[in-house]
């Protein structure tokens, strides 16, 4: 049996998760959709997820802004 705790962080950690289509991602990464999908293939980008089984996908807006924070900084001198 669940217990009613279990099914409330449940619900807490599902409602935390937002999906964003590619207009956002590329918006957010500065990056073309070339090169996004480049990244997936490459395993170097979180990989989308299919909303309708078919065309539809999106991605989660979590793993996008880690993979955003672990990106290198570059010195601009």
């Amino acid at each position: 049996m669940v217990s009613i705790r279990c099914v409330l962080m449940w619900i807490q950690t599902m409602s935390n998760q937002r999906l964003i289509k590619v207009k956002t991602v590329l918006e957010l990464c500065a990056i073309s959709r070339a090169t996004l999908y480049r990244q997936i293939e490459a395993g170097a980008f979180p990989r989308q997820v299919s909303l309708t089984g078919a065309r539809a996908v999106a991605w989660r807006e979590e793993e996008v802004l880690e993979w955003i924070t672990s990106r290198q900084i570059v010195d601009s001198m």
